[in-house]
């Protein structure tokens, strides 16, 4: 540090720039006159002071401003908000050469804090009582205090010193009521500043005539009047007003978000409750007999002939395709109440394989047709007419393929309505061998039972490896017929299926009237 520099710890005029110095040499009495004669940091101080309230004043608003009718003799009324702490700043920045500054020590007043003293300024300048009339370059001399105050490049950012940090009383005005009374008052955005809170204005300010003002170009022409006005920051009650719309607009979210998450399990709830057990089968006109009706009194069909497919089954969703480049006609039946699928034209006993061997006199009829590789191939004649074969089928009770060849366990009786058709038990196994877009397969039926299936998944070794498990695999009688596809699934679903569908009947979800299936 240089002989001539004098540190600022402990200095009353300026405590928020305690790490830095001042130099008083020939340069800085040049820019403030008042440093000629300070020795120390008291009579730096004391020396600032009557600096601010004598050559100061004249010199700013006299001057450079250029007031018309300035009364030196209340230099207090000519103090802006902060005009120490802008003083202090000016005097160290000019000293960091001479006294070698370095690090916190040339901290900067924070450009915000001249904004401040800048708008004060103007303030002042504006009242006739204390200015008269400003010059014409008023404003521009305003702007060039705020310019040089807030020069240095660390001004804008967060190791700046603010100027409460270095006046925290009467907002930085110092003794200057009138003032910190417009700052304040009711009508003025500040008036919830806590600062005014803390100045007790609202008892000091009580009989302060505050003086009227003339208008004058915006200071910072960047913004409008208004966004100047309220650029020293958002009032309390902004900010309250603020806070309050944020919380209730994230209530509001909170609340929306919670109404569809209810929305969407009731949705989910009204799916289960009308699944697949819940909706109609595919009806099929083996050998032209007609679709079936569920009119009351309606004898054509009797309950034996159809059993549970009339009852539960019905219910079950037989209009699900394996996707939606399988396009269908479908047609409201107003006796049922229930949507079935068009009669399927081509049957085993029509025009098809059977029918072929018949008209040939063969006496076995049940022969299934193999293909080269050994494998069933379903008869031709079936898929004349209007039905189609189709590669795979979507399985009505889980998200998997049925597909020629795969084996499907049968989870609803089923009466047999023509010859063509195969009498179904819960348990049975049948082996695929055509799939038809009606909702009906072909196949053979297998000894093999979905309770051995089950077993033989869970114990592989249960038969010792004697019989390899060719025997339950085997066909019955090698005989093809037809079933449909809503009464079966892969064996693999099998036992959850039915769990689940014993699980809905203990809750008395049966619709209609009609009992669950056993």
């Amino acid at each position: 540090m240089a002989t001539n520099c004098i540190s600022l710890r402990g200095s009353t005029a300026c405590p928020a720039f305690a790490s830095a110095s001042i130099s008083n040499d020939s340069t800085l009495v040049g820019l403030f006159p008042f440093l000629s004669s300070v020795e120390d940091l008291s009579s730096f101080d004391s020396g600032l002071q009557n600096y601010i309230g004598n050559g100061f004043s004249q010199q700013r608003y006299q001057q450079l401003i250029g007031c018309s009718s300035l009364d030196l003799s209340h230099s207090v009324d000519l103090y802006a908000r902060y005009t120490t702490s802008v003083l202090c700043n000016a005097i160290v920045q000019n000293s960091i050469e001479p006294c070698s500054l370095s690090g916190n020590a040339t901290a900067p007043l924070c450009a915000d804090t001249c904004a401040d003293y800048a708008r004060s300024e103007q303030q002042i300048v504006s009242t006739p009582q204390i200015c008269g009339t400003a010059g014409s370059n008023a404003i521009s001399q305003i702007r060039a205090d705020f310019t040089n105050c807030a020069l240095p490049q660390n001004s804008l950012t967060q190791t700046c010193i603010e100027g409460v940090q270095n006046e925290p009383d009467n907002c930085g005005f110092s003794n200057n009521l009138g003032g910190l009374c417009g700052y304040c008052a009711a009508s003025s955005p500040n008036a919830t500043d806590s600062c005014c809170v803390f100045s007790n204005t609202t008892t000091r300010c009580t009989d302060v005539k505050l003086p009227v003002t003339t208008p004058m170009p915006p200071l910072f022409t960047t913004t409008s009047p208004s966004a100047s006005n309220n650029a020293q920051g958002l009032s309390g009650g902004q900010i309250a007003g603020i806070v309050v719309g944020s919380v209730l607009g994230a209530l509001l979210l909170l609340a929306l978000i919670i109404g569809c998450c209810v929305l969407l399990r009731r949705r989910h709830r009204s799916q289960r409750s009308s699944s697949v057990f819940n909706r109609p089968s595919p009806t099929r006109s083996p050998g032209g007999l007609p679709a079936m009706s569920f009119r009351d009194g309606d004898t054509s069909v009797s309950p034996a002939r159809y059993g549970i497919v009339g009852g539960r089954v019905a219910r079950m969703s037989a209009l699900e395709r394996a996707g939606e480049d399988e396009p269908h006609e479908y047609e409201d039946s107003p006796e049922s109440g229930l949507r079935v699928p068009p009669k399927r034209s081509g049957s085993l006993s029509s025009g098809s394989h059977l029918g072929a061997i018949a008209a040939a006199g063969m006496e076995d009829e049940s022969s299934p047709q193999t293909n080269s590789n050994g494998e069933y191939s379903s008869p031709e004649g079936v898929g004349s007419g209007q039905s189609e074969q189709l590669t795979f089928f979507k399985d009505y009770y889980s998200q998997d393929e049925i597909r020629p060849g795969d084996k499907v366990a049968v989870l609803w009786a089923y009466q047999p309505r023509a010859n063509d058709e195969f009498e179904l038990e819960r348990g049975d196994m049948l082996k695929v061998v055509g799939i038809w877009d009606d909702g009906w397969a072909t196949g053979v039926r297998l000894i093999e039972s979905a309770e051995d299936y089950e077993d033989d998944r869970h114990n592989p070794q249960r038969d010792s490896g004697m019989s390899n498990g060719s025997s339950r695999s085997s066909p019955t009688n090698g005989e093809i017929k037809a079933f449909p596809l809503v009464c079966v699934c892969l064996p693999q679903h099998w036992r959850k299926t039915i769990e689940g569908e014993s699980a809905e009947s203990m809750g008395g979800s049966g619709d209609h009237g009609i009992p669950p299936s056993p």
